[in-house]
C-alpha cells in the first residue's frame, strides 16, 4: 500500500487507473544505492527504468568531460527513454546521495505503454521537458527548495544559523522551518510554503530524522568550526556539491578536498554571521548579483571606475569574478577594500612600479614574474577566496604550477566569462567589457623601437612604421584568441557595461586616471539606460 501510495503522486502515473496502481506497485522492486555509486552507465544494455523514492540522483554525460545534465529527486524517472528506444542507455545516472529508487523491468514498462494511454502521454510530457532542457546551452541551476542545515562537529549551533537562514529566507517568500518530523510532514511543508529549512542534527534530534534531511534536502548548508568530527568525514561523498559554513578561523586543505563544496565561506566575526547568511540566501533564490569583469591589460584598470560607480548608485552586489587584470580588481572589491584604496594599490603596483618589466631569457615567459607575485603579496598577503566578504599570462608571465596543473591566465579560453557565473543561477549578471577593438594600434608619441633610432628600428622590424612593442602584441594575440566567447557571452549578461578604451594601449599603465574615468562614465551611461533596472537588480 505504501507504495501504491508514493506511485499515485509521479507524474507519469498519477492518471492510471486504481487496478493499474495496484499491479504496478506488485511489480516494481526496491534498489538501494550508496552516493557517489552508479546506477546506469551510458552505453549498457537498457532493460529497465527508475522512480527515485528518495535521495538525490545526477544524470550524467560522461564526455570527457563529464556534463551535469540534470539532478532528479523523489517522484522523478530516469532510464525511460532508452527503453522506448530499445537501444543502449544514452545517459549515466550516479546517486548523488544515499538513494532508494523503484525499478520497473522492460515486460512490464511495455505492458503500460500499450494498456494505459494516460502513462504513455504522461511519459512523453517528461520527456519532452527533459529534450528542452538538455539542449539549452545554459541550463541556469533551479534553486533549492529544501534546504538541510547540518552540524559537522558539536562546537556549532545550527540552531541559530538555521534561524538566521531562515529569517533571511523570509524576505523571498514563505518559509517553513522543520526540526524533525516524517516523509509526509516533509511533503506537507514543501506544498504549503517557497522553500523548507530542515535542522538536520541537534542534541535530540533522531537517527531517522537526520539521515531524511540529509536524503531529502535539495541543498545541505554544512557548518563546522573548522575541524568537523572524523563520522563526517567518513560520509564526504554524501555532501559533495555542499555549503560549506566555517564558523571559526579555516578549515584544512583536507576537509575542503574531502567534502567538495560547491561554496565555502569562511565566517570567523560573530558580527558577520547574519551578513553572510543573507547573502547566501539571495544566492539560493537567485536574486545574488554577480559582476564580471574581463581583461585586457592597461584597459582593465577602467574596472575601478566601473565599480565606484555602480556603488554610488546604490548597486549592491554580492559576487564578483574576472581574469586577467581584471581578476585582481575583483579581489581587491572581494576582500572589501576602500575604492580608494584600490586606486592607490594599482598606482603603486602598475604606475610607479611596472610589473611587467622584469625580462628575463625567453625560455619559458618573457617576464620572470618576481614583480608581480610581489605585488599580489603586498596586496592579499595569505587571504584566500573563502576568507573574503565576498564571494601569469603565458609568453609573458611564466605558468604557475598548482596540484600537477598548469595555470595560466583565463582570458586566453575566456575573457569575459559570464557563462561561468550565469550557470549557477543565483541572481542577474553584469558584464564589465574593456576589450575594446583589439586589432586597434594607437600611435604613441614613444613608440616601442623608435627611441632605438632609425637605422636600428629598421634592421630590427624591417620597416620605419611604428608598431606595438613585444609585450602589447602578446597581450593583443592573447585577447584576441577569446573574441568569440566574449560575443557569447553578452548573451548571458542581463547588463552589459563596455567602457570607451579603445585608444588605450594594453600596457598603458600610466593611463589610469583616464581608464578610471572611463569606466565610471561608462557605468552611469549603462545605469541610466536601462528603465527597469531598478527592479531587476533590486537597487
Amino acid at each position: 500500500m505504501r507504495v501504491e501510495g508514493f506511485l499515485r503522486n509521479v507524474r507519469v502515473f498519477r492518471d492510471l487507473d486504481e487496478d493499474l496502481l495496484a499491479r504496478l506497485a506488485g511489480q516494481v522492486h526496491d534498489v538501494r544505492v550508496r552516493a557517489g555509486h552508479w546506477i546506469m552507465r551510458e552505453g549498457e544494455p537498457a532493460d529497465s527504468m527508475f522512480i527515485v523514492s528518495s535521495g538525490r540522483i545526477d544524470v550524467i554525460d560522461e564526455g570527457p568531460p563529464e556534463r551535469l545534465i540534470r539532478i532528479l529527486r523523489r517522484g522523478d524517472v530516469v532510464g525511460e527513454l532508452a527503453l522506448l528506444r530499445q537501444g543502449p542507455r544514452s545517459v549515466s545516472a550516479r546517486a548523488r546521495r544515499d538513494a532508494e529508487l523503484l525499478e520497473l523491468g522492460r515486460s512490464a514498462f511495455e505492458s503500460l505503454i500499450q494498456e494505459a494511454p494516460p502513462f504513455a502521454l504522461g511519459l512523453t510530457r517528461a520527456m519532452g521537458a527533459q529534450l528542452a532542457a538538455s539542449r539549452t546551452p545554459i541550463v541556469a541551476a533551479t534553486p533549492p527548495r529544501t534546504i538541510a542545515v547540518l552540524a559537522l562537529d558539536a562546537e556549532v549551533a545550527t540552531a541559530d544559523v538555521a534561524d538566521g537562514l531562515s529569517r533571511a529566507l523570509e524576505t523571498h517568500g514563505s518559509v517553513a522551518e522543520l526540526h524533525s518530523g516524517t516523509l509526509a510532514t516533509l511533503d506537507q511543508a514543501e506544498r504549503d510554503a517557497d522553500r523548507v529549512v530542515l535542522l538536520g542534527n541537534t542534541g535530540f534530534a533522531e537517527e531517522e530524522w537526520q539521515e531524511l534531511c540529509i536524503a531529502e534536502a535539495d541543498l545541505v548548508l554544512a557548518v563546522t568550526s573548522g575541524t568537523p568530527e572524523p563520522k563526517w568525514l567518513g560520509r564526504a561523498t554524501e555532501l559533495h556539491g555542499c555549503e560549506l559554513l566555517v564558523l571559526g578561523k579555516g578549515v584544512a586543505d583536507p576537509v575542503i578536498a574531502a567534502l567538495r563544496p560547491r561554496e565555502l565561506q569562511v565566517v570567523a566575526d560573530v558580527g558577520r554571521r547574519r551578513e553572510a547568511l543573507e547573502a547566501t540566501a539571495r544566492r539560493l533564490v537567485g536574486r545574488a548579483l554577480g559582476v564580471v569583469l574581463s581583461g585586457g591589460g592597461a584597459r582593465a584598470l577602467a574596472h575601478i571606475g566601473v565599480l565606484e560607480e555602480l556603488r554610488a548608485q546604490g548597486v549592491r552586489f554580492d559576487r564578483i569574478a574576472g581574469v586577467s587584470l581584471g581578476s585582481l580588481v575583483a579581489a581587491a572589491t572581494a576582500a572589501d577594500f576602500t575604492a580608494e584604496a584600490i586606486h592607490e594599490g594599482f598606482k603603486h603596483g602598475f604606475v610607479d612600479t611596472n610589473p611587467s618589466n622584469d625580462f628575463v631569457l625567453p625560455a619559458y615567459s618573457l617576464v620572470r614574474g618576481a614583480k608581480a607575485r610581489r605585488l599580489l603579496h603586498d596586496a592579499f598577503g595569505d587571504l584566500r577566496i573563502e576568507e573574503l566578504p565576498r564571494f601569469a599570462i603565458p609568453g609573458v608571465f611564466p605558468p604557475v604550477p598548482v596540484d600537477e596543473r598548469l595555470l595560466v591566465d583565463g582570458a586566453v579560453l575566456d575573457n569575459l566569462p559570464v557563462a561561468t557565473m550565469a550557470r549557477s543561477g543565483e541572481g542577474p549578471v553584469i558584464a564589465v567589457d574593456v576589450s575594446g577593438r583589439i586589432g586597434q594600434f594607437k600611435r604613441s608619441g614613444r613608440p616601442g623601437v623608435a627611441r632605438l633610432g632609425r637605422p636600428l628600428r629598421r634592421a630590427l622590424t624591417g620597416s620605419d612604421a611604428e608598431i606595438p612593442r613585444l609585450g602589447e602584441t602578446m597581450v593583443r594575440t592573447m585577447t584576441v584568441g577569446s573574441i568569440d566567447t566574449v560575443a557569447a557571452a553578452r548573451l548571458h549578461a542581463d547588463l552589459v557595461i563596455t567602457p570607451r578604451v579603445d585608444g588605450i594601449g594594453l600596457v598603458d599603465w600610466k593611463s589610469l586616471e583616464r581608464v578610471r574615468e572611463l569606466g565610471r562614465q561608462a557605468a552611469s551611461e549603462a545605469l541610466h539606460s536601462k528603465s527597469d533596472l531598478s527592479a531587476l537588480l533590486g537597487i
